[in-house]
């Protein structure tokens, strides 16, 4: 087993700054290649404490940036224009990857995982839907579904 400090995020196996034993032909064929890791000596373990002092920042100052996000969309009213039929039905459903594109269009960006709905949109009309935006932070995000102008 090779002992490494992990300088990059990598999803499911390490954060930047860890320290962890991974398999030594992982490490030789991967994560060393790739400068995804470096083996885990006096100088690298030196250089771990600086990397999660950073870490530590940019996760405080993205938690803040995150929560002004939020009251942003909790005051956010968006709309989607679909054309519908006499009734006031969809012929295509809004759902929340088409959700999300709005909202990045009006300069939020919202990954579509993050907005839970209830299956596909096809009635006109106000709705509301809890956005998770991580760190704990959930926020009211109010839409209106509107018949398209011809």
């Amino acid at each position: 087993m090779a002992r490494v400090v992990f300088l990059q995020n990598i999803k499911n196996v390490a954060q930047v700054g860890d320290v962890k034993n991974v398999a030594d032909g992982y490490a030789r064929n991967f994560l060393l290649p790739r400068k995804l890791a470096v083996l885990a000596n006096k100088t690298a373990m030196k250089a771990v404490e600086d990397l999660k002092q950073k870490r530590l920042l940019a996760i405080e100052k993205d938690k803040e940036l995150t929560g002004q996000l939020a009251e942003k969309i909790k005051s956010f009213m968006l709309v989607i224009e679909r054309v519908t039929n006499e009734e006031g039905t969809l012929y295509d459903g809004v759902n929340a990857v088409e959700i999300s594109s709005a909202l990045k269009k009006a300069g939020f960006a919202i990954e579509p995982e993050s907005i839970p709905l209830d299956g596909l949109i096809k009635k006109i009309g106000l709705y509301e839907t809890e956005v998770d935006l991580g760190y704990d932070i959930k926020t009211n995000l109010k839409f209106e579904v509107k018949k398209e102008a011809e």
